[in-house]
This record gives C-alpha cells, structure tokens and sequence, in this order.
C-alpha cells in the first residue's frame, strides 16, 4: 500500500528500544497500520506538532537547507572565477578537462566514497544520478544543476520524514537525513583554520631573530610569525632541521632525504626560503589574504605542485582538495601516507589571533559562518550578533558561547569562558564588547593608545540574506570615549 492513499489514522504498537543492536528491524517489524478510516482531531494535531522529535527533525531540515546552500554559493564562486578557462559547447560529451588531462579516476573514487553511506540507505537511485552528473558532465553547465537536485532530494526526504514519523520509522530517517548533511559537509569543506591557540615553545621563540634575518632577506618579513608557526608543527624549535627543509629544491648543501640537513640555521634559511616561494606561487597579497594563505601553507608541506593543482582544479585551497590530494599521491606513489591533509589547521593553532583570523572576515569559513554559528538562519543572518559570533569562531578557533543579545554576549562569553576572558571598562587586541545603551556587539581588532579599531555588523539595521549580509560590515577607528557615548556605555570581555 503507497502511503499517499493512506488516508486513516495509523495505530503503531509499542516499540522496546532497549536491545540497541537490533532497532531497526525491531520496528519495522512491530509496526501494524489499521486500516479503519478516523480523523485526527486538533488535540492530536496539536501534539504532534509540539512533539521535541519532531521539533529535532526540523531543525535538521533547517541546517540541511543551509548547507546546501552555501554549497551552492561556494559553487557559483568557483564557476565565476574559472570560467575563461572552460570553453564547453552544447553538445560536447568529453570529460571534464583540467590541465589537459581527463579528471581522475581516484576524484571519482574519493567522492564515491564519501556518498557510499548516504547512496546505501535513501532515494539511491537519485542520489548516485546526481553524483554521476557531478563528476561526468561539463562542470560550468551541471555543478549548479547537481546541487540544485540534492536540495529537492533533501525537501523530499525531509517531507517523507514527517509522513512517516507517526509509522516509527522517523528515526531511521532523521538518522539518514543527518548523514546526507555530513556528507555535504565533506564535499563543501571550507577554507578556515578552526584549532584553538596554542603557545610557541622556547626553542621556537629563541630562533626568532634567525627566522626574521631570513625572513627580510627573502622579502616576507610580515610573516615571521607564521614561519614561526610553521617550525612549531614541523619540529617544536627542535633537533637539527627546526623546518624539516631537508626535501626542498632549495636544499643544495645536504642530502635531500628527512632530516637530512644537520645545520640548523641552514635549515632555518632553506625553509624560509622555500615558503616564500610558496606565498608567491599561491599569489597572496599580504598578511590578510587569509585563503591564499592558507593555500601556501598547505603548499608547503605537500610540495609546490599541490599549489598549481589546487589553483587549476578548485581555484584555491579548501580541507576536501587537500584531503583529494593525499588521497591521489597515496595511489599514484602506493604508500600508505602522504603529507598532511590537516596542515593548516595544525600550523594556525601557533599563530595569534591577529595574523590567524585576518583583517577581514573569510566568509567561505563554513564552521565560522554557517554550520555552527547558531545566528545563521533566518530571520537572524546580517544582525550584528551573527557577525561578531563568526569574527569570534575565526579569531579563537571555538564557539564563544553566546546565543542572545548583543548587550547580554560578553556576560554569556565570560559565563562560558571564565578562565580565558576577563571583564574590563578598557580593551585589550581581540576582545569582543557589548553595548550598554544600545543593544550590539562587535569585536576589538587592535589597541593604538587611544585609538581602538573595532569591527562589527549590521550597518543597515536589518536582517539579510546571506549574501546581503556579507557586506553589511566595517572596520572603524574610534578613541574610547567616542564608542562610549556611541553604544551609550560599554563592557569589554578581554582575553586573559
């Protein structure tokens, strides 16, 4: 029987839940449906709708809808940026061609897995069309397409879920819908960096003179601190090659073999030198150029190769192309590792929150932004809190806790984070401030004497779509005394 002529009230007999192992079969098999035709009545109506089950599956629709979402937008981005580079007739049929070879077969391979769990359990047939199409058609013409017929086969998922919540079988459902979410979550990884700050080593702290000296010599003295970063994942500042250098091209003196060079400010000067190849092949602008940073980074353990890829076939970095490109070299090499797919995030965690979360806001930071930021849905997207949340998340790394007001985020900050925040009537680089007059919160990006730049959201004193909200921002200078009488008063919660 289809359930769109069920049109009775279903009866479901009591399901035990205590034998975990067998669940599922259990209630598909302890279900029956009476078949005597009855109205709901509004009571019943009622209940279910205040039923937290239900209310959880919802909410789940909800982040499903944003993930798709700004998949789609992160795919528009991508087709913009690489459209000169594709000319695709109508009818052309060929592959997919990047860098004058056919996409391989691995690409296909690492995808496929990622979608095995999701293909195995709902609406297979259409969930494995539409991956097929993503892979095998022009990538201009079908990547919106694809993404486009995920989210209907999201709305028909969670539609069938309502109808068959009352049949027991919303839980398996709701579980399958969850992993669909995570499997979006691993095809439109974002660019971000979102460890928390951990401490340089005194080993690393005392090669800071001889990382700079290099660092002026190869022209990227603005970032000593993260070449810094980089020997504190690489080596902690100890042995003989701090910068595990060894393996460059740059290496002419040693052996071009792991821990090769036994010189330490030799290995010091090769890797210097080899990053500054690397923040030139990425083409990053400067300090705030978070995204080819982060692409530069990643170059630097893999090689310079990854960097070419990673610009010709996904227009930068991402954690996915990463994680594709170990994947491809594992196969290619037939070694169980290659490098490391985590790279940036482990080098951001050394870096102060200055220099790791930018000077601007990097918007493809998915976690920041909109998967975990609690403001990101609708009717909440471009207010201020939804800004200074995600500022927050690329600046530390970790959720700040607050979920209210802008007036009430530092007590709610300092409530969650007592032993990393401080309440203060004056602010110190990286402190989040709340008005006191007037309901807002934004975020302290630096402190010059009296002078304190600020950053924060919803200038146009509305709520946004995404991509509306993603200009509705500023950076500004103000003296203290000017962004007190500006918010009516002001608390500062201060990194301790």
């Amino acid at each position: 029987m289809n359930l769109r002529d069920i049109k009775t009230k279903q009866k479901i007999q009591a399901i035990k839940t205590k034998d975990a192992k067998g669940n599922i079969q259990h209630f598909i098999k302890q279900q029956t449906i009476n078949k005597h035709s009855r109205k709901v009545d509004k009571k019943e109506e009622d209940s279910v709708k205040s039923n937290p089950q239900l209310q959880a599956t919802n909410k789940v629709s909800v982040a499903a809808k944003q993930t798709v979402i700004e998949s789609k937008h992160r795919a528009t981005k991508f087709i913009k940026q690489k459209h000169h580079e594709y000319k695709i007739k109508s009818d052309n049929k060929k592959p997919i061609i990047e860098s004058g070879h056919a996409v391989q077969p691995q690409r296909i391979s690492y995808i496929s897995k990622a979608k095995k769990h999701v293909v195995n359990k709902v609406n297979a047939s259409k969930i494995k069309q539409s991956t097929e199409q993503f892979v095998s058609k022009p990538i201009v013409q079908n990547t919106t397409h694809a993404i486009k017929k995920s989210l209907h086969i999201v709305k028909k998922s969670v539609s069938t879920l309502n109808t068959l919540f009352s049949f027991g079988t919303g839980l398996i459902l709701l579980i399958v819908i969850t992993l669909f979410i995570g499997t979006f979550s691993v095809l439109a990884q974002d660019g971000g960096s979102n460890s928390e700050i951990v401490s340089l080593s005194e080993e690393v702290i005392a090669y800071e003179d001889t990382i700079r000296k290099y660092a002026i010599e190869y022209d990227i003295e603005d970032y000593v601190s993260l070449l810094q970063a980089i020997m504190m994942q690489e080596s902690g500042g100890k042995g003989n090659d701090p910068m595990q250098s060894s393996e460059s091209g740059y290496n002419t003196k040693y052996p071009r073999v792991p821990n090769g060079i036994t010189e330490a400010e030799y290995s010091i000067e090769v890797g210097v030198k080899t990053f500054s190849d690397c923040i030139k092949k990425a083409n990053v602008k400067d300090p705030s150029d978070t995204e080819r940073i982060y692409l530069a980074l990643q170059g630097y353990n893999y090689g310079n190769g990854y960097i070419e890829w990673a610009l010709t076939n996904f227009g930068g970095y991402s954690k996915y192309n990463a994680q594709l490109f170990s994947d491809n070299k594992k196969q290619e090499l037939h070694v169980s590792g290659y490098g490391d797919p985590l790279y940036v995030d482990h080098v951001m965690r050394y870096v102060g929150i200055t220099f790791r979360g930018g000077t601007n806001p990097n918007f493809n930071n998915l976690e920041a932004w909109v998967t975990k930021n609690p403001y990101a849905r609708i009717g909440l997207y471009g207010q201020c809190t939804w800004f200074a949340w995600g500022r927050f998340y690329e600046l530390y790394g970790y959720d700040p806790g607050f979920t209210g007001n802008g007036w009430d985020c530092v007590d709610e900050l300092l409530a969650a984070h007592r032993d990393k925040f401080e309440r203060a009537d004056t602010p110190k680089a990286g402190a989040v401030f709340s008005g006191i007059g007037k309901n807002h919160v934004g975020i302290v990006l630096k402190v010059d004497g009296e002078n304190i730049t600020i950053q924060d959201g919803n200038y146009d004193g509305k709520t946004n779509t995404f991509e509306e909200a993603k200009t509705d921002w500023q950076t500004n200078t103000y003296t203290l005394s000017e962004l007190r009488r500006r918010y009516g008063g002001i608390v500062f919660a201060n990194p301790k």
